[in-house]
């Protein structure tokens, strides 16, 4: 993909934020970064750069030229081209690229030198990822400034996902599915937890993805992968989470049987992908994550089933150059639950709730759709949601 078209990108982005940033009279957004899979999406939007690890701050004035400044000791890089010190000026999305070991002291140099001395000042991960200490120091540098949260306009404008976007996510989801098919195809009794996962983490590195999570259930134990034998006696589930070369993630989850399902999971599963198929149906713009939701809910009971008790979990949760973005939904966080959705907007999706009667295994259905006019459209149509029998 040229350099070009990247660049058209990032114009359209700076356009978006400077329009919301002359709505709101402020004279600048300084957008915080931290290097993890929830912190790092604000900086990726509007650098195209990925930080491994530390902090970083964009300084983006509404009228003057941005300055990206990365703690010194922390790599970032535009993943086709190389480290960002590396790369000319000309083809970064932010030319003025800094380091320092406290990047609220290139910040603070740069808004004196651009005179963004007084009025109002958006922060863009204030309170999340921005440091107590950087904030501290743009006030005491700053004393005619206000500085004001301006986390949900940075969220409102990136939940919708352009053209390029949802083909780069359309692509790390192709490279997470075929990470799990190769993790279904190669378990068996005789290798490890961890060997298993390994098999499959080397297809996510070779397909271009630097930042992953693992996730092993089997029998009572969930979590990181262990050195131990895999048990293969009965369910073994999988969860990986991948972040792919365009900084986009990707949510997919597994589930080998080593046992014909019973008739309730059997059942249960049915019934999932039926509310599934349902949402997508009806996953258009002006709807809300709380109707969705309700459309869930309903097709399990008539389904037959009881609902059991509310999860904290998310139902949906937006995905993009974060693991998780805004807007979500969960029954026990209120919010934005009510936010009607808009075209553009991609979802991971994992509703569930426990059931009565109850079922051994739950289907552990995950799967990513964007909104369209005519309804949820998967990001992968070839993704198999079902379990894996391998009896």
């Amino acid at each position: 993909m040229s350099n070009g078209l990247y660049l058209n990108e990032r114009n359209q982005r700076f356009l978006n934020l400077r329009t919301v940033m002359e709505q709101k009279g402020l004279k600048a957004m300084v957008i915080a970064g931290h290097g993890s899979m929830f912190n790092r999406g604000f900086v990726r939007y509007v650098t195209d750069a990925h930080m491994w690890a530390a902090d970083s701050l964009v300084l983006l004035p509404l009228d003057g030229e941005p300055v990206h400044v990365q703690t010194t000791y922390c790599s970032a890089a535009i993943p086709s081209q190389g480290a960002l010190q590396l790369v000319p000026p000309e083809k970064r999305w932010v030319a003025d690229f800094r380091r320092a070991p406290k990047p609220q002291s290139e910040i603070i140099a740069a808004m004196k030198s651009q005179s963004i001395t007084s009025g109002k000042i958006g922060l863009v991960g204030m309170g999340k990822i921005a440091t107590i200490e950087a904030h501290e120091a743009l006030s005491e540098a700053f004393p005619e400034i206000e500085f004001v949260k301006s986390d949900f306009e940075m969220e409102r404008i990136r939940s919708i996902k352009s053209e390029l976007e949802l083909t780069q996510m359309r692509k790390v989801w192709k490279l997470a599915e075929s990470a799990i098919e190769k993790f279904s195809t190669i378990i068996g009794p005789g290798m490890t937890q961890r060997e298993a996962v390994s098999e499959a983490t080397k297809v996510v590195r070779a397909g271009g993805a630097f930042d992953d999570l693992t996730l092993v259930t089997v029998g009572d134990f969930k979590g990181l992968p262990l050195d131990i034998p895999l048990d293969c006696s009965d369910t073994v589930e999988f969860h990986l989470e991948i972040c792919g070369e365009s900084g986009h993630w990707a949510e997919v989850n597994v589930t080998c049987s080593f046992r014909d399902p019973d008739k309730l999971e059997l059942r249960l599963m049915d019934t999932e992908l039926r509310a599934f198929d349902e949402i997508l149906k009806h996953a258009k713009p002006g709807i809300t994550l709380t109707e969705l939701t309700a459309i869930f809910d309903e097709t399990v009971i008539q389904d037959g089933w009881g609902l059991g008790e509310k999860a904290w979990h998310y139902y949906f949760h937006g995905q993009g150059l974060d693991a998780i973005e805004w807007p979500f939904y969960s029954p026990m966080i209120d919010g934005n639950r009510d936010t009607p959705l808009e075209e553009g907007m991609v979802f991971s999706y994992h509703a569930h709730r426990d059931t009565i009667p109850a079922v051994n295994k739950t289907p552990g259905i995950y799967d990513g759709f964007f909104i369209t006019k005519n309804g949820g459209e998967r990001l992968n149509p070839d993704l198999d949601i079902n379990w894996r029998i391998r009896t």
